[in-house]
């Protein structure tokens, strides 16, 4: 029996001390744009991925040649004038210990203070999230408000203005809101 709550323990223990790796298959990351004033539309990305370690430090690299809108030709065009440069954007934050601490079933919201790097370009964010520990070894982040990337912050509106004539849109809104839920697992 003491063999058994030793291994047991053993196992805790090093999972606390695992860095945890987002599992891309259960998370999302979605923004909305807005044409003409009238129509907003949701896509996501399908390539991303993320580590968060024990003391909160969070790393996210997005793959933004990964963009799914729904229409193929908007997503060529995305690539080509939006993201052939610069096809990867990076996020960085600071969690607070709190959130490690978390026990199963406990939930925490909070602010956090995110740095995006896109189209060498860095801007800080404000993120209002809520995490929850589903598992020993499971954490899920949500956004509880989306969150606003200016694309005129990070240089995009040559992009968006070709984007534009391309559709023979009257307009295409600057500012994007993301949403995101993301599952990270402790890494063994």
């Amino acid at each position: 029996m003491k063999r058994v709550s030793l291994a047991a323990l053993l196992l805790c223990s090093q999972a606390a001390l695992a860095d945890w790796q987002m599992d891309q298959q259960v998370s999302s990351l979605s923004f909305l744009s807005t044409k003409n004033n009238l129509v907003t539309e949701t896509h996501h990305f399908t390539d991303f991925n993320g580590t968060l370690a024990e003391d909160g430090s969070l790393a996210v690299k997005i793959e933004l040649n990964s963009v799914e809108t729904n229409i193929a030709i908007r997503n060529e065009r995305m690539r080509e004038h939006l993201f052939k440069l610069f096809p990867t954007a990076n996020l960085t934050a600071q969690l607070p210990n709190e959130v490690m601490g978390l026990d199963v079933g406990e939930s925490m919201p909070l602010e956090v203070k995110g740095q995006l790097e896109l189209n060498s370009k860095t801007q800080i964010l404000t993120m209002q999230l809520q995490v929850t520990r589903l598992a020993n070894e499971q954490l899920l982040a949500t956004t509880v408000q989306p969150v606003l990337v200016n694309s005129v912050q990070f240089g995009l509106t040559d992009g968006i203005k070709k984007l534009q004539e391309l559709a023979g849109l009257a307009s295409i809104d600057q500012t994007v809101p993301v949403t995101f839920n993301v599952v990270f697992n402790a890494a063994n």
